[in-house]
């Protein structure tokens, strides 16, 4: 019973993973390549370039970043509750006890 209770849990959790970090890092990782796209657009001239790229980085890299970290961690979760779904469980070793103890074994057909 006690493995049932750790699987829903493990499924709970990771589902609600999926909305307190998915979702935010689905719209910081749009919101941050927005940003860097309009700074990256904003290059007029060659020598520009690099200090463009530095502040497209600042501006906008770091909410890409961030939104990987928090897409990352709901597939995480999702993947240890597969793991720990496709475990089989053990069985148990049965002694035969009563009558059927001192019986004889049938014959196999």
């Amino acid at each position: 019973m006690a493995k049932k209770d750790s699987k829903k849990t493990i499924m709970i959790i990771a589902l609600v993973s999926i909305f307190v970090c998915g979702c935010p890092g689905c719209y910081f990782l749009i919101e941050g390549l927005f940003s860097f796209y309009d700074s990256v657009n904003n290059i007029q001239e060659f020598e520009n370039t690099w200090i463009a790229l530095v502040d497209s980085i600042s501006q906008g890299g770091w909410m890409v970043c961030l939104s990987g970290l928090l897409i990352i961690v709901p597939f995480i979760l999702v993947i240890i509750a597969l793991v720990n779904r496709s475990k089989k469980e053990d069985l148990e070793k049965l002694e035969p006890t009563g009558v059927s103890k001192d019986d004889p074994l049938p014959p196999a057909s």
